[in-house]
């Protein structure tokens, strides 16, 4: 989102529907407008898409109807799809290990596995239906149901040393079922019909998990790896394996065949969640809801068509998300990618145009599948399942993503860039999220402009009613923030810091701190004010505009003592006179001491007596120094050096040789200041 700033004036208010009588009686506002501006695809899509579809180009345009369809149970996630070539489709789900049946809008219960998550489903060559399981590693038949009750599944194969069967295919030339596995990265082939140990390891990847499989029509078998690195391998037989491609990332999550090319997408993850796991809680009987699944921080996700000969090209790809499941629609020549979040689908063509096809309630879209020509797709965060239908949307809608002003502000004009027709709306609200305490949608009046309350968030949505062919291009939306004072949060006075025996600068460094939450151009001016005085006197020169957060004060011809300096901040360079806010702070006393100690030095009787007077400040130290020697501390005489007069007596050096000596006294006073006399000292 980029935020333009212009002058209100410039404007003459029209922009925002606004007249100026009407600022008179608002509560202040700063004069420059500020619109937010949508005009990417990013931005576009930020919102909630209902049947509407977001291009790469940044058009939104009529998408296509779908139907949610309603489990009987509660379903935390969808995780496989499997098409039963009668207008139905299954669905393996999690956590409680069940098999739903979607058939039109009818979803009904088909098996219980008795396992935690049903992660993958195959059909073989006599229509047996065979589902793979975690986290036991299990593999069943399952029998559809007698009526409405379903029959117990047929145990087909405990996969040695795998706790997740992560994908499933039915292999026509080996008349035999595809396991692809892990923690061990194994690929088994079961003979369903065998009894006894019915299992035989294909390939044995180095990477922990084979997340993904597609066969080839040629038979060769692809899989993609997981747990470290993302590997797509070729696999014809035992011990006739090759790579097919190294991806970018951690795991490859899906693979699918595109004709003579290849379609994947894999995934660069941080920290990745553990699969559920049966817990002590947890009997053997399914449970509403089950053990729940860590959410994983969000990863980067990668599309890729992976060409015959080897080489991998990326097509698209997601920073802010991981991808989560992949199809490829043969029809319309395009890989359809679920989100990790917004609940988004993403199509991408084969000339790489892309698109959000389809935005959902549900955090991530996990599983796709097919019932006829119709697309189904099941998410998880709840577990839910869409359909796709034929039929353009009668009704849908557009909805910008939460405004965020930053500031109580007042609403202008929505103006949108595009074609077609839209009935537009708003709400606005003081929290991050709409929620009861919002005002309810409501209709921009005649001009464009939004009626909802001022506040700091605001939202807008379109709504294509009237003509199918609507595309937005973009969306401004213009708001006026309320003028918010600068606050001096600190102010400080002292001279500047000098090292070794530098003399002191006759200056006092001013600065200050200020919170300044609409970031209005500020002007500062300074005064100051002896102990003694009730008069505030200004420091800068000739209507010096002063816009830093500084100021160096010659206090050269200063009367010594100590004074108070006052810092006030205006908004005035971004406001009108009547609305002009200000705020004022007192640094602490600070002390004007230009002038060092007068020093006096004389000998008698075998001793140095010396004195030191400042006229502003206490004496803080003496040293001596005898011959040009090293200067030594001395000791006060009354024990602290705490006045403006202070004295010392020390006995001469026993060290120093038979003659005449030089002997010098240095006194500091509290503004630094140094102040030197001598004396010659005969022994």
């Amino acid at each position: 989102m980029t935020i333009h700033r212009r002058r209100l004036a410039a404007l003459t208010l029209c922009g925002l529907g606004l007249g100026l009588g009407s600022l008179a009686v608002t509560p202040a506002l700063a004069v420059n407008t500020r619109t937010f501006s949508l005009d990417t695809a990013a931005e576009l899509s930020a919102g909630v898409l209902d049947r509407v579809s977001v291009s790469a180009d940044g058009s939104v345009v009529l998408g296509v109807e779908t139907e949610r369809l309603s489990a009987p149970d509660a379903v935390g996630s969808v995780w496989a799809l499997l098409d039963l070539g009668d207008e139905g489709v299954l669905a393996g789900t999690g956590v409680d290990g069940r098999i739903y049946r979607v058939r039109g809008r009818d979803v009904t219960l088909y098996a219980e596995t008795g396992e935690v998550v049903v992660t993958s489903l195959a059909r073989g060559a006599d229509g047996a239906v065979y589902a793979g399981t975690l986290p036991e590693g299990k593999v069943f038949r399952v029998l559809p149901p007698r009526g409405a009750t379903p029959q117990a599944p047929t145990l087909v194969a405990a996969l040695p040393g795998a706790e997740h069967v992560w994908a499933l295919a039915w292999d026509p030339t080996r008349r035999a079922l595809l396991c692809a596995t892990g923690p061990e990265g194994k690929l088994f082939a079961v003979d369903p019909a065998a009894s006894g140990s019915n299992a035989t390891v294909l390939f044995d990847a180095e990477q922990p998990h084979l997340y993904a499989m597609a066969l080839r029509p040629d038979g060769e078998i692809v899989l993609g790896s997981g747990g470290g690195a993302a590997v797509l391998y070729g696999v014809r037989g035992a011990g006739q394996a090759r790579v097919l491609a190294r991806l970018t990332g951690d795991e490859v999550k899906g693979v699918a065949v595109a004709g003579d090319a290849l379609v994947a997408i894999s995934n660069a993850i941080p920290t990745p969640p553990d699969p559920p796991r049966r817990t002590v809680a947890q009997s053997r009987q399914p449970t509403p809801g089950g053990p729940t699944v860590a959410r994983p921080r969000p990863g980067h996700g990668y599309l890729w068509r992976v060409h015959a000969g080897g080489f991998a090209e990326r097509i698209a790809e997601d920073a802010r998300a991981h991808y989560t499941a992949l199809a490829w629609d043969a029809t319309r020549r395009e890989a359809l990618v679920g989100s990790s979040a917004n609940g988004h689908v993403l199509a991408v063509g084969e000339d790489r145009g892309q698109r959000v096809a389809f935005d959902v309630d549900e955090r991530s879209v996990t599983a796709f599948g097919r019932a006829g020509a119709s697309l189904i797709f099941g998410t998880s965060d709840s577990g839910a399942l869409y359909r796709a239908l034929a039929a353009r949307p009668t009704a849908a809608t557009w909805h910008s993503k939460v405004l965020d002003a930053t500031l109580p502000s007042r609403w202008g004009a929505v103006r949108w860039r595009g074609a077609g027709a839209l009935d537009w709306e708003s709400r606005s609200g003081n929290h991050d999220e709409p929620d009861a305490t919002w005002t309810a949608w409501e209709a921009l009046d005649a001009d464009g402009v939004i009626r909802s309350p001022g506040g700091r968030y605001v939202q807008v949505r379109a709504r294509f009613s009237r003509d199918p062919a609507t595309v937005i291009r973009s969306v401004t939306v213009y708001y006026l923030p309320e003028n918010q004072r600068a606050v001096l949060t600190e102010v400080t006075a002292g001279r500047p810091e000098v090292k070794g025996d530098a003399p002191q600068p006759r200056t006092i460094r001013v600065a200050w701190k200020v919170d300044n939450p609409d970031n209005d151009a500020l002007r500062y001016r300074l005064r100051f004010r002896g102990d003694a005085d009730q008069t505030w006197r200004g420091l800068l020169q000739n209507q010096e505009w002063l816009t830093t957060s500084h100021f160096e004060w010659s206090t050269e011809a200063m009367p010594e003592g100590w004074y108070r300096v006052e810092v006030e901040a205006s908004d005035e360079a971004a406001n009108p006179d009547e609305l002009v806010a200000r705020d004022r702070r007192v640094s602490d006393p600070v002390l004007v001491d230009t002038t060092p100690p007068a020093v006096t030095l004389r000998v008698a009787s075998g001793r140095i007596r010396g004195e030191a007077t400042d006229g502003a400040s206490a004496v803080v130290a003496m040293e001596l120094s005898v011959d040009g020697g090293e200067w030594r501390p001395l000791r006060a005489s009354d024990g602290v050096f705490d006045e403006r007069v202070e004295a010392i007596d020390v006995a001469l050096p026993t060290s120093l040789a038979s003659g005449d000596h030089n002997a010098a006294l240095r006194a500091r006073d509290e503004a630094g200041n140094v102040g030197v006399g001598s004396v010659r000292v005969r022994r």
